[in-house]
């Protein structure tokens, strides 16, 4: 017999990962409870909120209009407005509704959910954990700890490493003159975005996510340089959300799997890094932690050992992400001439392959014929 506040799974945070975590192992047949300590369960952080369709295959989420905005292309800017239009459809998605959609999934395969609760410690007892609220405490053989940056779960358990983070703002803002409502745009540039990049991500023809992730220099000046620069299209609209967070771009951190604990999402590093894009890859996270944490409840063994099986479900994002890193690195410092340059040498395809850390040595290939790029960035992505 277990008690009430008895479970196998306890998931901190409603995030895309946590949310993917708690559907998963309630599917595995774990006994689950969700914490979100917000009183809804919603995107709370910026984001552009743009993902491929794939995305949503993985989640388990049909492209419904509750869930999908629009379809959408990509077209990404250098500093001197050299466009790279890159056709493959993707979505500007709710992502509150996608992240309900998941959530509502959990609930559906048996998965409690708290919400307007948040954990406050997370502790050892015996050869589990406890869990403590304000509302109560709770004991879990596995704690997937899904709740952000500023992780509490990573807190208490001593972990200090984080992946190194961008400050990003966004504006979301209402009576656009869209020129492209079918496209999200990326602006690159060191006087646009110092070692990051700006956006235009459309949810209508009037309305519109617009935001800037910038390293060393201020989001908020620049982003509000970038608005005045696109007047003919932003100059009568109104700012009718307004948030910033810090995304992490330093890849995975060393270590996110301990005895009992699997950290995931933002809390763990789990966001390619040249782009900042989460969604996808907090997913699969969460898919992969809460079904080995089901199976390690089930099998009475929630040693570290058991659940590293995590580094073998996640290895392709792995991957992915270490080599976005790689890719990140070597772009960081490039001045704006030399990024217009790399407009004009790689193909739209090229371009995506770089952002998400893919077929990195085909681009170094086409890259070393270049004088200058032979050296500052074939090599690098080797």
């Amino acid at each position: 017999m277990t008690g009430d506040n008895d479970y196998d799974v306890i998931v901190v945070g409603a995030g895309p990962a946590g949310v993917s975590a708690a559907k998963a192992a309630a599917e595995a047949g774990a006994r689950v409870l969700l914490f979100e300590k917000h009183p809804t369960i919603m995107a709370n952080k910026p984001c552009g909120e743009a993902c491929s369709q794939e995305t949503l295959k993985t989640a388990g989420v049909d492209p419904s209009p509750r869930i999908v905005m629009r379809e959408a292309y990509a077209i990404v800017y250098s500093p001197s407005m050299i466009a790279v239009e890159i056709n493959m459809i993707g979505y500007n998605i709710n992502k509150s509704h996608f992240i309900q959609e998941i959530a509502a999934q959990a609930a559906e395969a048996g998965a409690d959910i708290h919400v307007k609760e948040e954990v406050l410690n997370v502790s050892r007892e015996g050869p589990g954990m406890r869990v403590k609220t304000r509302q109560g405490e709770y004991v879990a053989k596995v704690v997937i700890g899904s709740d952000g940056y500023n992780s509490t779960v990573a807190r208490c358990i001593g972990v200090t490493e984080k992946s190194e983070p961008i400050p990003t703002v966004q504006y979301i803002m209402a009576n656009c003159r869209l020129k492209y409502p079918d496209a999200v745009r990326f602006y690159l540039g060191n006087k646009v975005a110092p070692k990051g990049y700006a956006w235009i991500f459309p949810r209508s023809e009037k309305l519109a996510e617009v935001g800037i992730g910038v390293r060393g220099a201020p989001a908020k000046e620049y982003l509000d340089v970038f608005v005045k620069r696109f007047s003919d299209e932003l100059g009568s609209a109104k700012i009718i959300d307004y948030r910033g967070a810090p995304v992490p771009i330093g890849g995975m951190i060393s270590e996110c799997v301990f005895d009992n604990v699997i950290l995931i999402g933002d809390a763990a590093g789990h966001v390619i890094p040249l782009t900042g894009a989460g969604i996808h890859s907090s997913v699969s996270a969460g898919l992969a932690a809460g079904k080995v944490a089901a199976e390690a409840a089930a099998d009475g063994d929630a040693s570290r050992q058991r659940l590293s099986r995590f580094y073998e479900l996640y290895q392709p994002w792995v991957e992915r992400i270490r080599k976005s890193l790689k890719a990140m690195r070597a772009v960081e410092n490039l001045s704006d001439e030399d990024l217009d340059t790399l407009a004009k040498l790689l193909r739209a395809d090229d371009i995506l392959d770089l952002a998400n850390g893919i077929n990195l040595t085909k681009v170094a290939k086409k890259l070393m014929s270049h004088p200058i790029f032979a050296m500052k960035l074939a090599k690098a992505l080797m």
